[in-house]
């Protein structure tokens, strides 16, 4: 039966209704669920902003909202500059002090391109703001020993600079534990592990070494500084804990303990008193001196061929500064003048250490420039 046009009309009618009804509730529902998503994106972006940062128990106490990763970093002076070069250097936003010319063969060039900032602490202080501030580092770094005004210092910079400025103690003896701390700040615990685990194999086995000498076993040592090499550290100084480490004796006696690295002048006459049985001298200028000049002739150490120039790049291996750097000391000074105790290859024991704090692996040529007149 055909329809007449009222039904047709009817019938349009009645479906253009459904088709409107439907539109309305997907429209509905669209709405809803991109209400719902909205909803869910801006609880995730509260999550996001609230687990950016976190609290980070310095070695003073102090607790320190700092950013979750961080990605920037700047040293308060050179002897957190060492420790954060060795474990963190690709987070490094500038430098405390430029590295020495000497060290371009074991350290890449980026680092020497970039800013310098000074440091905090010292008669050197010159702690550049202005260009601390510029560089925007995540957080501002000292490394070094705990001072009486650590804590005070620390929130004085950190209010001034308004960047998250944290403390974290190192010694020689507690340096496994600062590599440990370093790890939970940056994250990469694995990596701090390994390099916590080789001080505190060290350290150990110069403690043992050392308690096991008898008095007559013990050799005395005189680190020669200055242009004359009569500057010299007493024992006491951090700059000479590697001869104490290791059980031999500062041949520095009666004068008091430093606490630059330039140490206290001597004569020549108190050197004579003193005949040490090792000379170990901080350059080679001061090498050559002490080999050929006629007065120091005078000396058993010198008589007796038990004169050493002490390796430096990148770093001194007995101070300057007295850091990490120390931990190689050990293993060099101890394998010079007790080699039946100390008994590696310390050819092998600088490539491994360098290779875990310096990320360089030592070319022959450089292992023999790095020996010349120290072994």
């Amino acid at each position: 039966m055909k329809k007449t046009s009222k039904q047709w009309l009817l019938s349009a009618g009645l479906i253009l209704s459904v088709l409107l009804t439907s539109g309305c509730n997907q429209t509905a529902t669209t709405q809803g669920s991109s209400s719902s998503a909205d909803s869910q994106t801006s609880t995730s972006e509260t999550v996001t902003t609230e687990s950016s940062t976190r609290t980070f128990v310095d070695s003073a106490g102090r607790s320190v909202e700092i950013p979750d990763t961080i990605s920037a970093i700047a040293p308060s002076g050179p002897l957190a500059q060492i420790v954060l070069y060795t474990s963190a250097p690709d987070l490094l936003a500038g430098i405390a002090s430029p590295f020495s010319d000497a060290a371009k063969e074991y350290i890449d060039q980026k680092y020497y391109d970039l800013p310098v900032f000074g440091q905090f602490y010292g008669k050197n202080a010159n702690l550049n703001m202005e260009a601390l501030s510029a560089a925007k580092p995540d957080v501002i770094i000292d490394i070094g020993e705990k001072k009486d005004t650590v804590t005070e210092d620390m929130d004085n910079l950190q209010e001034q600079l308004q960047i998250p400025t944290i403390f974290i103690e190192a010694t020689l003896d507690n340096m496994a534990t600062t590599y440990e701390k370093l790890g939970e700040l940056f994250g990469n615990q694995t990596e701090m592990q390994a390099l916590s685990e080789y001080c505190e194999d060290v350290l150990a086995n110069a403690d043992k070494i050392s308690s096991e000498l008898t008095d007559s076993e013990k050799k005395t040592v005189y680190y020669a500084t200055g242009d004359a090499g009569l500057n010299t550290n007493a024992t006491g100084s951090v700059h000479t804990q590697v001869i104490d480490k290791i059980g031999a004796v500062n041949a520095a006696e009666g004068i008091e303990a430093a606490s630059s690295g330039g140490g206290s002048l001597i004569s020549l006459e108190q050197l004579l008193q003193w005949q040490p049985d090792y000379i170990i001298a901080g350059t080679q200028d001061l090498y050559d001196l002490i080999t050929t000049d006629e007065s120091w002739q005078q000396l058993t150490a010198v008589q007796e061929g038990n004169v050493y120039r002490i390796p430096d790049e990148p770093y001194n291996f007995i101070n300057t500064p007295p850091s990490v750097n120390q931990i190689i000391g050990i293993q060099w000074l101890g394998n010079l003048i007790y080699p039946e105790k100390y008994d590696f290859d310390i050819k092998e024991e600088i490539q491994t250490f360098y290779d875990l704090f310096y990320h360089v692996s030592i070319t022959d040529d450089q292992m023999t420039q790095l020996l010349n007149n120290a072994e």
